[in-house]
Formats: C-alpha cells, sequence, structure tokens
C-alpha cells in the first residue's frame, strides 16, 4: 500500500515540479539536517515544499492521514522527506503521529462490528424499545439510548460506567450524549477531527457509520459515558 501511494504522490509531484515558479526556486535560509527514521501522516496543516522554505510550495493541499517517509529534520523546524527517492519537505507543523488505538479498543470494535447481526441497518428502532442497562449510569433507556445501552453491554458485560466531558479522551465504545443532552450515540471510531458512530432511533431505525465532527459534540448539556 505504502509503495502505491509512493507512485501516485511522485508522479503528483513529478507533475508539480514542472511547473515551480521562479519564486519557488528561492534559496532557503542555511540550516543543517539531522538523520532521522519515521512514519508520520499528514494532517490539515500538509504542504509539500522543495526546500526547507515556505516559499518552494510544490503541493498546497495534500489529503490527511497518509503516511509519510521521514528522512531528517531541519535545524530551522522541517520534516524533510523521501517519496518514491525524490526529497522534499514540510513543516513540523504539517506531520503528526497516527491516531493509534488500543488493545482493548480494538477488540471492543470487533465486538461493536459482530452486533450488526443483531441489530441490522435499517432495523426499525423507536422510543418504543428499551433496553435495562448494566452500567450503572442508568437503570436502563428508551429508543437511542437504549440501543446504545444493550450494543454497550456487549462489549464491557457488567463494567460500571462513568460521566465526563473531556473530548480529547473520547474511546471507541464510549457513548455520547449529543445535541444538548437529546440523542445517544455509541463511538464506533475515532479520528482526528470526527467520530463515526452507531446510534438507534435514527429515523425511527438503526444506522451505523455516521460522522458527527467533534465540534458538533460540545455544547452546555451533552456528555460522554464510557466504561474503560
Amino acid at each position: 500500500m505504502r509503495k502505491t501511494w509512493n507512485r501516485m504522490i511522485g508522479f503528483a509531484f513529478a507533475v508539480a515540479l514542472l511547473f515551480v515558479t521562479p519564486a519557488m526556486e528561492a534559496q532557503a535560509a542555511e540550516y543543517t539536517v539531522t538523520a532521522a527514521e519515521a512514519v508520520l501522516y499528514t494532517n490539515e496543516n500538509t504542504v509539500i515544499l522543495a526546500d526547507a522554505d515556505d516559499n518552494t510550495v510544490v503541493l498546497p493541499e495534500v489529503a490527511a492521514n497518509l503516511p509519510i517517509l521521514v528522512t531528517g529534520v531541519t535545524s530551522n523546524g522541517y520534516f524533510q522527506i523521501n517519496i518514491d527517492g525524490q526529497i522534499f519537505y514540510i513543516h513540523g507543523i504539517g506531520l503528526s503521529q497516527a491516531v493509534t488505538t488500543s488493545a482493548a479498543e480494538s477488540q471492543v470494535y470487533e465486538i461493536l462490528m459482530a452486533q450488526k447481526a443483531v441489530f441490522p441497518e435499517g432495523m426499525r428502532w423507536t422510543n418504543d424499545n428499551r433496553y435495562d442497562w448494566k452500567g450503572g449510569t442508568y437503570i436502563g433507556g428508551f429508543g437511542c439510548a437504549g440501543f446504545a445501552f444493550a450494543v454497550s453491554d456487549a462489549a464491557f458485560g457488567d463494567v460500571p460506567a462513568t460521566i465526563h466531558k473531556d473530548y480529547s479522551k473520547i474511546r471507541v465504545g464510549d457513548i455520547l450524549r449529543v445535541d444538548n443532552d437529546t440523542h445517544s450515540v455509541i463511538v464506533l471510531e475515532v479520528k482526528e477531527n470526527s467520530v463515526i458512530v452507531a446510534e438507534g432511533n435514527y429515523n425511527s431505525s438503526i444506522h451505523w457509520g455516521r460522522e458527527i465532527p467533534k465540534s458538533r459534540l460540545v455544547d452546555p448539556l451533552s456528555y460522554i459515558m464510557t466504561r474503560y
């Protein structure tokens, strides 16, 4: 997969380099490079440069979460990178560590996804549906809450839940109360700026895979229930 990505972006860079303007060829300030070897990932700040200088842009926009081979770090704050044998540079804010998932979260994810056989996409699920929860924060719930509680119990059994509002610590399997505490969803995946969820009573049915920006999760009344 990495070789395929390298070839694709390498070709894109080769095409882009044909259009480098004289201004882009300006020499960067003097710097040194310390050798390094790591794989980091593109983010919303990634800009590919011909040199360790913001005036030498080759590609101004790059998709997020793509692996990049880092071969060095410059003394003026840039990563030296290698793509298909060619050397480029990215400012320090333009690469990030991958968002890691713990072994526990991986196991929870597998159990959650297995529940699609019990609660298939489109299955009718409304406030007429109720479930008694083992998490302890609430005795049970109807509709969206009942679905989230049922799927949560499949993954966590009788582990007690706690409530918090630290949105930097959302984990796979957490139940989120959203929309000013009017709807419950359960987290399937945590991304840099969003979460992927499953939910009941979504248009009166079960739905898997909706993506919600993290910016929409935070409001005065909403909160997180976790069983980690």
